[in-house]
């Protein structure tokens, strides 16, 4: 290196630029050192360039995974419809076992119970009566009792009195005692007693008339 003179301008210009040729010569090796970087440092930069690339690949198959599920509950969504659409056999034939079912209890439901048929003797009225209101089947009970029907203007209206009358505490048992022919007609007396629910008894008669047909037998006149 040649000698610098430190008097003067000039001599400090020369040692500005002195410096500023120190300075780059210093740089040179520092550029030079990033523009060659060390085998760590590509090392370490293509194992993140394969991180990044597994990342990708990672992301890309869970979104069509992902992809793919979805697709399937649209065509499950899709399929459903149609699928209720067509109900199979078996389930058409538990349907209609179910209709059959519905269709026959209903039928029951409103069929009218058939009336007891009219009574042969005397006694048999009287428990025929009382027989059917422990039965709770009112409508059957005047059978045996047509001057209620009279009375009431239907057999549903007589049945309904009956209800009325005696539901609350209903007759459990009855006794029948023998018929007794009244004076001065062909009418007999029957008397009879009931056990009620309560425990109380209930006594009492009736007339009894033989209406002579089959259909129609033997009947109570009045007693209730």
């Amino acid at each position: 290196m040649s000698r610098i003179d430190l008097d003067g301008d000039d001599a400090q210009d020369d040692l500005a630029e002195a410096l500023r040729q120190l300075e780059r010569q210093q740089k040179k090796p520092a550029e030079a050192g990033a523009r060659r970087p060390s085998e760590q440092d590509l090392e370490r930069r293509r194992q993140e360039r394969e991180r990044e690339a597994d990342h990708r690949r990672s992301r890309n198959e869970v979104q069509g995974a992902v992809e793919a599920i979805r697709e399937r509950q649209i065509a499950q969504e899709r399929a459903a419809p149609s699928r209720r659409a067509r109900p199979s056999p078996a389930r058409w034939i538990v349907i209609g076992v179910i209709a059959i079912a519905a269709i026959v209890s209903t039928a029951i439901a409103l069929w009218p119970e058939p009336l007891p048929p009219p009574a042969v003797s005397p006694q048999e009225a009287v428990r025929g009566f009382w027989g059917q209101i422990i039965a709770e089947k009112y409508e059957g009970a005047s059978v045996y009792y047509p001057a209620l029907i009279d009375k009431y203007g239907s057999r549903k209206q007589a049945a309904l009195f009956l209800e009325q009358e005696l539901a609350a505490d209903p007759p459990t048992k009855v006794n029948v005692s023998e018929p007794e022919p009244l004076p001065d007609t062909e009418d007999l007396r029957v008397g009879y007693e009931v056990w009620r629910r309560s425990g109380r008894p209930r006594t009492g008669e009736f007339i009894v008339r033989d209406t002579g047909g089959e259909e129609t037998g033997y009947i109570i006149v009045i007693g209730l």
